[in-house]
């Protein structure tokens, strides 16, 4: 029985890998660090203004540049990293108030890009209550007449396309609109709630019945 354990011993053959089939170590990319976002002047603007935002490689030399946008992730907009890792950019705000986001990743010389950073900035009404007066006849904007807010007693002029604007504390409030013609116009809103975010009204203004 030892005689047959020594001849199947010798019979096997261990055949080693190929050196093509060895498993090489997986090497890991390293893409850029997370950038960080911030407005040098303050997280706030007012419609239609400028907002100062500033990128940082938070100590990554292999930042070139950073792809950024505002309102969503598409990252349209790119800027070059200075040799002190940061970039400054202005952006025009618009007119859409309230809290706004900023997206931004850092690109090194290759390409490869980091996480997304977001950040969030406001945007603040100038006028909380703006609108146009209409002629209900002609559908016609009304220069000249005479737009009241109550309870406030606060009253304007319309300009020459019709609109008017008021900056008042938030609350509920009412219009009136009169034109002395000829025709004579007149027309009023139902109760409005203005809350501070920035309210659009058309006002309608009927001719009167002795007119």
């Amino acid at each position: 029985m030892t005689a047959s354990l020594v001849l199947l011993a010798a019979s096997l053959t261990v055949l080693a890998p190929p050196a093509s089939a060895a498993v090489a170590p997986s090497a890991t990319t390293k893409v850029p660090l997370q950038p960080a976002i911030s407005f040098p002047n303050g997280g706030s603007a007012v419609e239609g203004g400028q907002l100062a935002v500033r990128f940082h490689a938070n100590g990554d030399p292999k930042v070139a540049s950073f792809r950024y946008s505002v309102d969503n992730t598409s990252l349209g907009s790119e800027v070059l990293a200075g040799s002190d890792g940061t970039a400054n950019v202005t952006i025009d705000v618009g007119s859409v108030s309230g809290e706004r986001p900023v997206h931004a990743v850092a690109v090194d010389r290759h390409g490869r890009r980091s996480s997304m950073t977001q950040a969030t900035f406001t945007v603040s009404v100038i006028w909380d209550l703006r609108g146009q007066a209409l002629d209900m006849t002609t559908w016609l904007p009304v220069a000249g007449a005479t737009i009241r807010l109550e309870p406030a007693g606060i009253e304007m002029i319309t300009g020459p396309d019709g609109y008017f604007q008021f900056d008042v504390d938030p609350g509920l409030y009412t219009l009136t609109g009169t034109y002395a013609g000829p025709p004579s116009l007149s027309g009023s809103s139902q109760q409005l709630e203005i809350d501070g975010q920035g309210l659009w009204l058309d006002l309608y203004l009927f001719p009167d019945s002795a007119s």
